[in-house]
């Protein structure tokens, strides 16, 4: 089966159990171009691993790039689509976002290959500065109560979407 010509960046990941749960989530949609803006040397590889389980080549072929503020840039240079994720909204932030069917659709309509989906770190998700440099914004809808995802999970649905358009 083909993998899905689109990268999924991270920007600024601290835990090394979340990107193996990244990767997994990323190999069951066939989905193998993992892009970490973030040092390798930061994450513990046997965690990673152990989180991925059977997706352990996805963290083989991730490649790095500094976590300053050209990596972002630098990892998404060779991409016609950038979309970053976020769930907060408003005046300094992109002030609409598509949900993740409508990127899915744009995205297979524009032919806009490769892309990339930006993930932020873990905590604080997205800087402004960081979906500034995103062509558009994607909003998983979710419990307002409650609306931050876990990474993987977030990984694990627009990688889904993707799969399935």
């Amino acid at each position: 089966m083909k993998s899905i010509p689109c990268a999924i960046i991270l920007c600024r990941p601290e835990d090394s159990r979340n990107i193996g749960s990244v990767c997994r989530a990323m190999m069951t949609m066939n989905c193998m171009d993992l892009r970490i803006v973030g040092r390798k040397d930061d994450y513990d590889g046997e965690q990673v691993k152990m989180l991925a389980v059977h997706a352990g080549e996805v963290w083989d072929r991730a490649r790095f790039f500094d976590p300053d503020t050209e990596g972002l840039p630098a990892a998404a240079a060779d991409c016609a689509l950038v979309a970053g994720t976020t769930r907060r909204m408003g005046q300094w932030r992109k002030s609409w976002g598509m949900t993740p069917e409508q990127f899915a659709r744009h995205l297979r309509d524009s032919g806009a290959y490769p892309a990339a989906v930006v993930f932020g770190n873990e905590r604080t998700g997205l800087t402004g500065e960081e979906l500034n440099q995103c062509s558009l914004a994607v909003n998983i809808p979710s419990n307002p109560d409650f609306p931050s995802l876990n990474l993987s999970h977030a990984v694990q649905i627009m990688t889904y979407t993707l799969f399935t358009a």
